[in-house]
């Protein structure tokens, strides 16, 4: 591993030097960069050319729309949900029947080629995209772990684009103010934006807004070509936010309360992420080697009972670091019929994470002792603690690992394109976990003074798994404008390790060493979790796939029909009973089967777009010991994703007039295994006129015409049931300014 770190100091100290080196050069006036690009992508075709369902989207039209979050993207790409509750570190992601509410990512998302390990970074405001590109299915042969349902790759202003310098001012809903500014300096595009907003939904405990906003994110990509066949290119990245978030309402009597906790919610974000890239074209190979190092500091407070009642809260505080290393060969002859591509990748992940619980004196009495006394004879005595509150201090050192050797061929029979590959992963981790519960206790009225009584809870888990995932499709090419395609692939998302159920057994471990302290031997805990809970095996798919694409001129076409086999589903469940914590779990097996469907037609001054998913997915095998759950719907998938969109340009005096609509619809939702909590389809309508000229642009954007009430997300706390609500209507005005 320190090998592994000194040739990641070593890449980030060469790539540093060679911008500097640029920057003096450029000062000097002496600098003119070339015309050459780096493709963001690793497949050899183009997209129009690739056996897999593929959604491209242009700078202008995410501009358009207003998409510089990825939760904005939902319904756009068939099938994907992005819900929009919580915070930042959320970033939950559905596509195809699979997702998870927590840990590791069904999608990859790579900017610029450079690969985001961790989710908790994946919410970010963009600025300066020039295109979004949104592979579906599984596509673990190239990208590897997590990319299980798919991959989103952002590609961002680039020196060699033909950009002018702009700038962007929104002010709206909620005093929501969204500046931003993009501009090309030489070999250098920097874009930053700053975002702020007073919240949307009342905290009544507080008579305060619990999700207000204020976050800053800066880009710097530098290119230059050294040589006649050799390109470097530095991609810089920093986002700093502070935030609140947890608007969750209780649900009481099939009634839904508004946002009411008194303890403090809000979540504090610093990442980097330094990425570099070195392309060189040779006579018979072209290289391209890829490293970064990524970095994430962040801090979350959370009322984990949502209520105004002094239950428990939960402090998570995490220090992570990550290095990758990616070396691809592939044929500089693009013109022959065998096209292969070979490549190794590795990373490495510490996460120094501190999750400190501490329960409060309605928690105390609720969760410990009405549980310890109902063991206790009234005529013995009964058990008292003093303290007001208690912590249960959670200490984590978790580290991870992989490494991979792949391997793609793509044959070109004119017609005929031909695709196999294979990918050997190796994936390892290991957690080191410190925790202790301090109490102070007595028993009445046999003890007249507290006793201090200290419950540690320290040892190490590991794990490792290797993974093959292999892939084989063809394209037919009927004629110049229509294409057939079959994939049949597998992916896989990585196991890891349950962290929030470590309050569950520190309060077990409490609970019992209490009552031994007394004399009093429980047969069985109320929630019986332990070392063994905190472990959770990798989730693998095998997706099997048709479609077809159309092409040409202005109108473009496509469908696919898939079939997922999961093994090992990972699902956030609750321990039975008055449980504080939450935990990943296997469930067996599910499938998911579904349709996608796409169409766009965009002749002259008019653009329009549809997409379409229908996805059931359902548990094949799933008893969680309590009940089974084995052909129910898998909760949070929606069975339907609709997005419609026209629009039209009109020529007013040499300025354009943009008129735009949209119709988005997503459910209905199981939202528990058993279904008996759902949410029906629900349709939002999204609206935008622009005046444009050639140097500005003056715009106003509606999200959520209508005010569309629903639900966004559910779950469950100490035997409580929440839900977070959908944004109310939004109105934005803005203006664009190009230098």
């Amino acid at each position: 591993m320190r090998t592994f770190a000194t040739a990641m100091t070593a890449v980030f100290l060469i790539s540093v030097l060679t911008v500097l080196t640029d920057w003096t050069v450029l000062a000097d006036g002496l600098f003119q960069l070339p015309q050459v690009s780096i493709t963001a992508l690793k497949e050899q075709v183009p997209t129009e050319r690739m056996a897999s369902a593929v959604t491209v989207m242009s700078g202008e039209s995410l501009h358009r729309e207003g998409v510089y979050r990825p939760n904005a993207l939902s319904g756009k790409v068939p099938g994907l949900h992005i819900p929009d509750y919580g915070a930042s570190l959320t970033s939950t992601v559905y596509i195809r029947g699979l997702g998870s509410r927590m840990e590791n990512p069904v999608m990859a998302l790579y900017i610029d080629g450079i690969p985001v390990l961790d989710k908790n970074i994946y919410d970010f405001d963009w600025e300066g995209i020039s295109n979004a590109t949104m592979l579906r299915g599984p596509q673990g042969t190239l990208y590897g772990r997590n990319a299980m349902g798919g991959v989103l790759s952002l590609s961002t202003l680039s020196p060699q684009d033909d950009a002018r310098p702009t700038l962007n001012l929104e002010y709206g809903t909620a005093g929501t103010v969204r500046a931003s500014a993009s501009f090309i300096i030489g070999s250098n595009a920097l874009s930053a934006t700053y975002r702020h907003t007073d919240g949307y939904f009342m905290n009544t405990c507080k008579n305060a807004k619990t999700d207000p906003y204020d976050g800053f994110a800066l880009r710097w990509r530098w290119q230059r070509q050294t040589g006649e066949n050799t390109v470097m290119s530095n991609l810089l990245m920093a986002n700093i936010s502070s935030e609140g978030g947890f608007a969750y309402g209780q649900l009481i009597n099939d009634t839904l309360h508004p946002v009411s906790y008194n303890d403090e919610g809000s979540y504090r974000r610093l990442s980097v992420i330094e990425g570099f890239r070195l392309n060189h074209h040779g006579d018979k190979l072209i290289t391209q080697g890829t490293a970064s190092l990524q970095l994430l500091s962040d801090d979350m407070h959370m009322d984990q009972d949502y209520t105004s009642r002094y239950v428990f809260t939960l402090q998570q505080r995490q220090n992570s670091g990550a290095g990758t290393l990616e070396l691809n060969l592939r044929r500089a002859d693009t013109e022959a019929i065998w096209q292969p591509q070979t490549g190794v990748f590795a990373f490495y992940k510490r996460n120094r994470l501190e999750a400190p619980v501490t329960f409060k004196r309605d928690g105390i009495e609720d969760l410990i002792l009405k549980n310890a006394n109902s063991h206790i004879p009234p005529e013995i005595g009964y058990l008292a603690i003093s303290d007001t509150k208690m912590p249960v201090n959670s200490d984590f050192m978790i580290d991870s690992w992989n490494a991979a050797l792949f391997h793609e061929s793509v044959i070109d029979l004119d017609r005929w394109l031909i695709t196999a590959g294979i990918r050997l992963d190796y994936e390892g981790g290991n957690m080191d976990y410190d925790c202790k519960a301090i109490m102070h206790y007595r028993f009445a009225p046999i003890m007249t003074a507290d006793r201090e009584l200290t419950i540690p809870y320290k040892g190490s888990v590991s794990h490792s798994r290797v993974e093959l995932l292999p892939k084989l499709s063809a394209l037919f090419k009927a004629t110049d404008h229509i294409s057939f395609y079959a994939t049949l692939s597998k992916g896989y998302r990585a196991g890891g390790f349950n962290t929030q159920i470590f309050s569950d057994i520190l309060q077990n471990l409490t609970m019992n060493a209490t009552m031994e302290d007394l004399g009093v031997y429980l047969d069985q805990p109320a929630v019986s979790v332990g070392a063994d809970n905190t472990e959770y095996d990798p989730e693998t798919a095998w997706n099997t796939e048709l479609g077809a694409r159309f092409n040409k001129g202005s109108l473009h076409a496509s469908a696919a029909v898939y079939h997922i086999d999961v093994e090992n589903q990972q699902l956030t469940v609750f321990p039975p009973g008055k449980s504080t914590g939450r935990m990943m779990t296997n469930a067996g097996r599910s499938r998911s089967i579904g349709i996608e469907t796409e169409l766009g037609w965009n002749p002259g001054q008019f653009r329009s777009h549809i997409s379409y998913a229908w996805c059931d997915a359902r548990f094949v095998k799933f008893n969680d010991g309590n009940n089974d759950y084995s052909g129910n719907r898998i909760p949070y998938v929606p069975e339907h994703t609709l997005n419609i969109s026209a629009g039209y340009s009109f020529n007013i005096g040499g300025r354009m007039l943009d008129i735009d609509a949209t119709l988005s619809g997503t459910g209905p939702f199981n939202w528990n295994e058993s279904g008996t909590q759902t949410e029906p389809l629900r349709l939002r309508a999204d609206s935008r006129i622009a005046l444009v000229s050639d140097r500005w642009e003056l715009y106003v954007q509606a999200y959520n015409m209508t005010d569309e009430e629903g639900r966004s997300f559910y779950f469950k706390s100490v035997g409580n049931e929440f839900f977070a609500s959908i944004k109310p209507r939004i109105i934005m005005t803005g203006i664009t300014i190009k230098l």
